[in-house]
């Protein structure tokens, strides 16, 4: 096993762990959209893949590039999910509100400050 397979098979259960750990279980499957958690599992199943058949000795480049890119795409939408799944993941749109519309929450507003 060369470097670069045990650095590819570190990276891919890493990405594996952060599919499964960051990004599903933050999400419920009554309130996001399914189509990103099915997404974010079959992720998880490729860098599975990629990291078990790294660990027995094959040599399946396809896999490996497939388990850089999906981490590469986890480190770059990692911001967005620091503090929970964004807006863009629930099964509603985010409402839009024009000017001078009251947004919910101040709709109730008693002034202080």
């Amino acid at each position: 096993m060369t470097r670069l397979d045990m650095l590819t098979l570190t990276v891919a259960a890493l990405a594996a762990l952060e599919c499964v750990a960051g990004r599903i279980a933050a999400m419920h499957w009554t309130q996001h959209r399914p189509r990103l958690m099915l997404g974010y599992l079959a992720a998880a199943g490729v860098c599975i893949l990629a990291a078990s058949l790294i660990w027995q000795g094959l040599d399946v480049r396809w896999l490996d590039a497939a388990a850089w890119v999906i981490a590469a795409h986890l480190a770059l939408t990692w911001g967005d999910w620091r503090t929970g799944p964004p807006l863009t993941a629930y099964r509603a749109p985010p409402q839009r509100y024009r000017p001078g519309d009251l947004a919910p929450s101040s709709q109730f507003d008693d002034g202080r400050r």
